[in-house]
């Protein structure tokens, strides 16, 4: 996956480190050279540019990238106007950092559908993490009961077969994709490591150690798989 991140302060940052671990492609922007400069050599590319100026943002590879995050936390003003450059420059997906309700309103008002509350997503990361530890990396509730997780591969596991580790036999889980580590050309012509889903799944396909598995089940039994 590619993204990019605008504004580079703690949140903008923790986004880009995180999707540049789980092996997505990143392109930071932000107008202060320092927090460009702090976290360059982290992720595939990093650029000062002001993101309410058409003619740099233009620059961008806007329509390239799965998503678009925009992390401004202080700034309301910025923000929107961020959000309604990238929209007439067809920005397909934006990931925009609310600080307010009224900043809510105001963005849901010009058309952003995806809205981050710092304080409630990271903790539904925490309960993920309280249920597989470490390992887990993205976790969807889809009912009360049964959860849809990513996560790093049990090291029991890597060199198996799909057929050996049977899943759905052995825990109850379903195998639904798996993300393996390739090497290629990022956006900036650069070669960098990033993954690439396999999501017609059969038996023959081996478990790597790089591996992320996207797991769906009762939240028991990805216990049980995460504790191996």
């Amino acid at each position: 996956m590619k993204y990019i991140v605008i504004g580079l302060g703690s949140l903008g940052r923790e986004i880009a480190n995180y999707q540049t671990k789980i092996g997505n492609e990143v392109i930071g922007v932000d107008i202060n050279m320092r927090q460009v400069e702090a976290i360059k050599s982290n992720i595939a590319g990093a650029i000062c540019l002001d993101s309410t100026d058409q003619e740099a943002i233009n620059a961008l590879p806007i329509k390239e990238v799965d998503a678009i995050f925009i992390t401004y936390g202080k700034d309301f003003g910025i923000s929107v106007q961020t959000v309604a450059l990238l929209k007439s420059l067809g920005a397909a997906r934006m990931i925009v950092r609310t600080i307010s309700s009224i900043h809510e309103t105001v963005l849901r008002s010009i058309g952003v559908k995806e809205i981050m509350t710092p304080e409630r997503d990271f903790a539904a990361m925490y309960v993920a993490q309280t249920i597989l530890g470490d390992r887990a990396l993205q976790w969807d509730r889809i009912t009360d009961t049964h959860h849809l997780y990513k996560m790093k591969t049990p090291e029991v596991l890597i060199d198996q077969s799909v057929e050996t580790i049977n899943l759905e036999e052995n825990f109850n889980i379903r195998l639904v994709a798996i993300e393996r580590l390739i090497e290629g050309k990022n956006l900036l012509g650069m070669t960098q490591k990033r993954y690439e889903v396999i999501n017609h799944i059969t038996n023959d396909i081996l478990i790597q150690a790089n591996d992320l598995l996207l797991v769906f089940g009762k939240t028991e039994d990805l216990r049980k798989l995460a504790s191996l």
